[in-house]
């Protein structure tokens, strides 16, 4: 009776200690985003949850690690392949599984499929930091109801790419339509969108960490435009080669910078700490399905 006990025990501390994974899981090399998908809208990247299936479409290395770890891109130091190779990913929660879990479940994929190894470390960053601007914030709360929030955590959303241009979704953070324009600048309208949110949307255009300083919490609809400069030293800084732009030259005072102005907003050069997921080995190709 003793020995049976103790097995049993010993059995039951094992399954508190068990790494969370998913039930089944399969990892494919995307196909290669090209012209035609985008032109015919077929370019869908972000992640779906419907009850216990999970999808992750076109989402590259660099993006799984934001998303397993709970990271902005400034907290992941890897080799640069990370950011150009992308993945498909259906998986299938456990039964009793919960979507706040996809991320730890990430963390065993990641290893077990790419063979990851990472440690953590504390670095300190040049950042640039969104601040209110003398004056005030010159912000419109929001007039559009936010969805419930994700049962279990929320998770980011999803890009849907088109000929008439993006929309992002976040979630609670906001939602977004950007178009293109002359020059290669940007147009985005926002709707719901928390500073957080905006910092996740727009930080892909800066070239430094950006952060939030400026303790607001509400929503707000907006109005943002990105110069083609910053958009094409973005792409460039992704590895992305990128020639010169050829149409007209980006209009006057269109910029980042200025369109926070005009909602109170500016950014300022700061120095930050932050934890690092360092990868110290992993694999390009995942192993079989």
């Amino acid at each position: 009776m003793h020995t049976r006990f103790l097995t049993a025990l010993a059995l039951a501390c094992a399954g508190f200690g068990q790494t969370p994974a998913f039930e089944v899981a399969s990892v494919k090399v995307s196909e290669p985003i090209t012209p035609a998908m985008v032109q015919s809208g077929r370019v869908q990247i972000g992640v779906t949850i419907d009850a216990l299936n999970v999808r992750i479409s076109k989402y590259s290395l660099f993006e799984l690690l934001t998303l397993a770890y709970q990271v902005k891109s400034h907290q992941i130091s890897g080799p640069s392949w990370m950011v150009t190779e992308r993945y498909d990913i259906q998986a299938k929660l456990p039964e009793g599984g919960k979507r706040g879990q996809v991320p730890a479940m990430m963390q065993t994929l990641l290893a077990e499929r790419f063979g990851m190894r990472m440690h953590r470390e504390t670095r300190e960053f040049n950042v640039l930091a969104i601040v209110v601007a003398k004056g005030g914030p010159n912000l419109k709360p929001t007039t559009v109801e936010a969805p419930p929030p994700a049962a279990g955590g929320q998770l980011r959303g999803g890009i849907a790419v088109g000929a008439g241009g993006t929309a992002v979704s976040s979630g609670q953070g906001g939602d977004s339509k950007i178009t293109p324009g002359a020059g290669g600048n940007l147009h985005i309208e926002a709707v719901r969108m928390t500073m957080t949110g905006l910092v996740n949307l727009v930080s892909r255009w800066c070239d430094r960490p950006l952060v939030d300083m400026t303790d607001l919490k509400g929503a707000y609809d907006m109005e943002l435009d990105i110069s083609g400069e910053e958009v094409r030293n973005a792409a460039r800084s992704h590895g992305v080669s990128v020639p010169p732009s050829e149409g007209p030259t980006d209009a006057e005072g269109v910029s980042l910078a200025s369109s926070l102005q005009k909602l109170g907003l500016k950014l300022e050069a700061r120095k930050a700490p932050a934890e690092v997921i360092v990868i110290d080995k992993v694999e390009k190709v995942p192993t079989e399905n």
